[in-house]
């Protein structure tokens, strides 16, 4: 297997290409725009089998003479970069993953299903923890319930032991921004729609450490496919996160400064944008703590919601997704992003998803085997259904 993993110097991409070596040993093409930093990972995980490539994704041309005899690309970079890698993909007949659209770019995806399916691949969209792991939750708990009404996720995330600083985000810190600041599409009575940033505030338990957290309306992939292809009457489909107290104090500062802004500021006569210039802080900070930060108490956490009825009945299957860094192998608890592009990977290789088009998660990956997989790397997923 040969997978093309962009964006592979990231704070998620390092570590699918080392989940894809180790447990499939594939071939990986590692590109990143950043030719050194995809040379320190190749040498950091000692393979052989890891190929540095300095590429600008955005340039057709070049995408494609990098990607020649693949099996998959894989997009681990900025979720902009979907809509231009993806239709690359298709247009060389390579099936294709990323990690999400942000609800408007998923919606924009779906408009390449029939090429897709012409040309007999598969795009999976959305595929890491959330969205991804979310997504096939919410399509097992379906698979037990006669009919849906509601989805309902929740995110969280922290250290054991309580401290005044700010963590890094599990993810980009210019995904954060977007999220905090861009309106959230949700599910209501069957429309989707937009609602205010860091509206729908609400109390929900998560499990220890986390406990009880504050969670908000964010702009997410879920509610963008999940009603759709799941069906069975899905009526309101919402994505809420509960960030740290201080992650969250520091991550509206940093919007209220304009960071999420991109027009270009002269700076001593350099034109740079606020979101690239914190962006690139943030790779710095990542690239100069990566082999320290893996040996925090840290946890992932997600809870998912289906509520419907079951013969008659009221009825919730509820998820606990619980991921905590591994400090056997030093990978931090944000492997619950970096394993799944791993997993479907090797499964779109091998034929396991079988469905061709433009696909999130929910429509194309069997959950079980799936969650399988995710034990694997002790990624747990836990299962209650009960009457309500």
């Amino acid at each position: 297997m040969k997978v093309m993993v962009i964006g592979a110097s990231g704070q998620i991409g390092a570590w699918t290409v080392k989940d894809l070596v180790d447990n499939y040993g594939a071939d990986v093409i590692a590109a990143d725009l950043r030719l050194d930093a995809v040379k320190k990972i190749a040498e950091r995980f000692g393979k052989n089998s890891i190929t540095p490539v300095a590429l600008d994704a955005t340039d057709p041309k070049a995408l494609k003479k990098a990607a020649k005899g693949v099996d998959v690309i894989h997009n681990s970079a900025w979720y902009e970069l979907n809509i231009k890698v993806m239709p690359v993909a298709i247009e060389l007949g390579v099936n294709y993953s990323d990690l999400g659209g942000f609800f408007d770019y998923s919606l924009q995806q779906l408009k390449y299903d029939k090429k897709a399916k012409d040309a007999g691949v598969t795009c999976v969209m959305g595929i890491g923890s959330s969205p991804g792991i979310t997504n096939i939750c919410g399509a097992a708990g379906a698979n037990k319930l006669d009919s849906v009404r509601d989805i309902s996720i929740y995110c969280s995330w922290g250290t054991k032991i309580k401290s005044d600083a700010s963590a890094f985000p599990a993810y980009s810190i210019r995904t954060v921004l977007d999220e905090i600041t861009q309106e959230p599409g949700i599910v209501e009575n069957g429309v989707k729609k937009k609602v205010p940033p860091l509206s729908g505030k609400t109390d929900i338990e998560m499990p220890e450490p986390a406990g009880n957290v504050v969670a908000y309306y964010i702009k997410h992939s879920e509610p963008a496919t999940m009603a759709d292809f799941i069906g069975k009457g899905t009526k309101n489909v919402s994505f809420r996160i509960g960030f740290p107290a201080n992650d969250f104090a520091t991550f509206k500062t940093l919007a209220q400064l304009g960071f999420e802004s991109e027009e270009k500021l002269d700076v001593k006569g350099c034109m740079v944008s606020p979101k690239d210039f914190i962006t690139s802080m943030y790779l710095k900070s990542v690239d100069a703590s990566r082999s320290a930060a893996s040996t925090m108490d840290e946890f992932d956490y997600f809870r998912i919601d289906v509520d419907g009825k079951k013969g008659g009945k009221d009825t919730r299957v509820m998820y606990i997704v619980k991921t905590w860094n591994d400090p056997e192998t030093g990978i931090p608890s944000a492997r619950d992003t970096s394993v799944p592009p791993s997993i479907t990977a090797d499964w779109l290789t091998k034929g396991k998803i079988s469905k061709r088009g433009t696909l999130p998660p929910e429509a194309c990956i069997d959950p079980e085997p799936f969650f399988k997989e995710l034990a694997k790397r002790k990624i747990f997923v836990e299962e209650t259904v009960k009457s309500l």
